[in-house]
């Protein structure tokens, strides 16, 4: 008797060859996301479905006219000028809008530093120079984004850290623009 075989795509257990995998342990909402992110389906645009970007209120502070002086002190006014509402100052679109805690060094010389916040604004398109979040082989970066007659490159805004040339291979995804940074002091 003679066995017969079909050559198949799928590798063991009926999943499909590729990259190698490993067993993890993940909630399932998380692993969802996961999933997306491997199989290419999630897109920057899909954010506002998977995490809450809306302010849930207004909060406003008074701004006073007068420039407060770094140096000599100089007297103060009693002039106050309308209240600052920081969503307003900061957000251009809420609904594109989001926050990501800074860890590294690389962008520093920018005046990024690590345990800030990024405002990061997705329905903004990327330019030459401006500062993005970007999705680099599976992981996110900051970097400052530069377009060359050779392709992109991501520039760490530091001299200890080296220029990534984007290849075709890499995965890479603008996921939006910095727009603001927030100091933790």
């Amino acid at each position: 008797m003679r066995a017969s075989y079909r050559h198949s795509r799928k590798g063991i257990g009926g999943r499909p060859r590729g990259a190698p995998t490993t067993v993890v342990r993940l909630p399932l909402p998380v692993a969802a996301i996961a999933k997306r992110l491997a199989d290419g389906s999630l897109r920057a645009g899909d954010l506002a479905s998977i995490f809450s970007v809306e302010a849930y209120r207004a909060a406003t502070v008074p701004l006073v006219m007068s420039p407060a002086s770094c140096g000599f002190p100089s007297p103060a006014d009693d002039y106050l000028d309308r209240p600052l509402d920081f969503n307003e100052l900061l957000i251009s679109n809420p609904s594109a809008t989001f926050a990501v805690k800074i860890a590294g060094e690389s962008m520093k010389d920018a005046g990024i530093f690590p345990g800030d916040l990024a405002i990061v604004d997705r329905s903004v398109s990327a330019w030459n120079g401006c500062v993005v979040l970007a999705l680099l082989h599976g992981e996110f970066t900051i970097k400052r984004y530069r377009k060359t007659v050779d392709g992109i490159v991501l520039h760490p805004e530091n001299k200890a850290f080296r220029d990534i040339i984007v290849g075709e291979d890499s995965g890479f995804e603008v996921w939006g623009v910095v727009r603001n940074t927030i100091r933790m002091l």
